[in-house]
């Protein structure tokens, strides 16, 4: 009992503070971080805890009075994005989670604490035993949970909806297969519509090149993770997938894009399979650098206050009247240097290990907001400041246009480095969710074209909708006989 004591009234809560932080977060995307990177994590904000604590230390002259600095200082900084939006939840607490009125509140109750520590006489110690048996409490509670979920959950694959083959002669052609994923591409329709833009070039060029274009698709989600996770699975996501909470939720999302029908198809078809997407895909990590889906440590460190700010800065949102444009382009630049390095990355491989199904995802014309229509770097911040909605809108546009131009000078190169044998589908996730200056929803309204080098369209048709997306490629070029799905708009 004496040694417990003695245990909990050592000044080091802080470390248990950060384990706690991690080994909760851990637990919340259970199967979704590697060890390595929590170990990591652990060694990175525990050597800044113990640097600070020495320096803070000596200020002081006392161990409890640094412990309690370092902890109330790591306390704000790892939980800024649960206090946010905590607050941003509640309307009456919303000017409170902005980063302009959160960060100033939160540095005054780190600075206030760091003075009226030096003329705190009495050195805190039954506050140091609290805390420490708090947050020991909190870290085995959660350690004792990661153990028994470690134990008890079975190392396999969720259960893939595949059902049975049609059985492929040898002599059926197995083209390469590739899906463009433009991240909230709007439909041609909603641009007509929402910004009255005729979206004719794009969609004339690619039917030269030999596409079929749909001329009213639409995405089942507004949402990337659910609707790539519907997509690659050919299904609509029910109670057992989607519930309890945010962390229950993307794991089971996560998990189902990871271990795929659509992967497994091609596996039984003999595709070798290649991912330049910002998910784990057929167990090929994530390679996109910069996404807005967090991955392995992102999704414990996103709520962290550098995080946060970092992301924020990088998609171009206003930072209440502070410009921090130039931050913002030097951040924009590796995005789209990201871009760039993903398109080459598929053409360097393209015939390399045919049959092979390639998916690229990139992150156009979603935020940030790259270049106007003529790939000159736009200027986020001066087109937002007091206009958000119609800002926004323009930075879209004019961001799509340059996509267009982009991805027709990809296509044509794909297919010349192909031969035009391979099937080439592009198609965006969902449509453009900040289209709201009208009060229609446009959210679903999203682009679907593809290219089969036989030309066989017979089975598609105008309205199709993501989540039969793929029944219908394995329908036409394997003879699968995969029942649709009715189109339908979710959430």
């Amino acid at each position: 009992m004496q040694k417990i004591q003695q245990f909990l009234k050592a000044p080091y809560y802080f470390q248990w503070l950060i384990l706690f932080f991690v080994l909760h977060g851990y637990n919340e995307f259970f199967g979704l971080i590697k060890i390595s990177s929590l170990a990591l994590l652990i060694v990175q904000l525990s050597a800044v805890a113990w640097v600070l604590f020495f320096i803070c230390r000596k200020l002081y002259r006392d161990a409890h009075k640094a412990a309690l600095f370092v902890t109330v200082l790591f306390f704000c900084y790892l939980f800024f994005g649960a206090f946010q939006d905590g607050l941003a939840a509640k309307p009456s607490l919303f000017y409170w989670s902005l980063f302009r009125t959160l960060i100033p509140v939160l540095a005054f109750i780190c600075l206030v604490t760091f003075a009226g520590l030096f003329f705190l006489k009495r050195k805190p110690v039954r506050l140091t035993s609290f805390l420490s048996l708090l947050f020991v409490t909190l870290t085995l509670f959660d350690a004792v949970t990661v153990l028994w979920r470690t134990a008890t959950t079975k190392n396999k694959k969720p259960l893939v909806a595949i059902g049975p083959l049609t059985p492929i002669a040898d002599t059926v052609a197995r083209p390469d297969v590739y899906l463009i994923l433009l991240d909230e591409y709007m439909g041609t329709a909603a641009l007509q519509e929402y910004y009255h833009y005729n979206n004719a070039t794009f969609e004339s060029f690619l039917k030269q090149q030999g596409f079929y274009v749909c001329a009213q698709p639409k995405s089942n989600y507004a949402f990337t993770v659910f609707s790539m996770s519907s997509l690659l699975n050919m299904r609509y996501h029910d109670s057992t997938i989607v519930g309890r909470n945010n962390g229950f939720t993307y794991t089971n999302l996560a998990a189902l894009i990871n271990h795929s029908a659509v992967s497994e198809y091609f596996k039984k078809f003999n595709y070798s399979i290649y991912n330049y997407s910002p998910f784990d895909f057929a167990g090929i990590d994530a390679s996109s650098p910069f996404s807005i889906e967090p991955h392995d440590i992102e999704l414990i460190t996103r709520g962290m206050l550098y995080t946060r700010l970092s992301r924020r800065i990088i998609f171009g949102e206003p930072q209440d009247n502070l410009n921090v444009g130039i931050l913002s382009g030097w951040l924009n630049k590796k995005v789209a240097a990201s871009h760039e390095n993903q398109m080459k990355s598929v053409l360097a491989s393209a015939g390399k290990k045919s049959p092979a199904f390639t998916y690229l995802h990139l992150l156009m014309p979603h935020k940030p907001f790259l270049y106007d229509s003529t790939g000159k770097v736009q200027d986020t911040y001066r087109a937002v400041d007091g206009k958000r909605i119609l800002g926004t809108d323009k930075l879209y546009l004019q961001y799509l246009v340059y996509v267009n131009k982009r991805i027709m000078r990809f296509v044509e190169q794909l297919q010349s480095a192909t031969k035009g044998r391979a099937v080439i589908m592009v198609m965006s996730d969902h449509g453009y969710r900040d289209a709201n200056s009208t009060g229609k929803d446009f959210r679903f309204i999203n682009f679907n074209a593809v290219y089969l080098p036989n030309r066989d369209y017979h089975l598609w048709y105008d309205s199709v909708s993501n989540v039969n997306q793929f029944p219908l490629l394995f329908n036409t070029l394997f003879g699968q006989q995969i029942p649709l799905k009715k189109d339908s708009t979710c959430y």
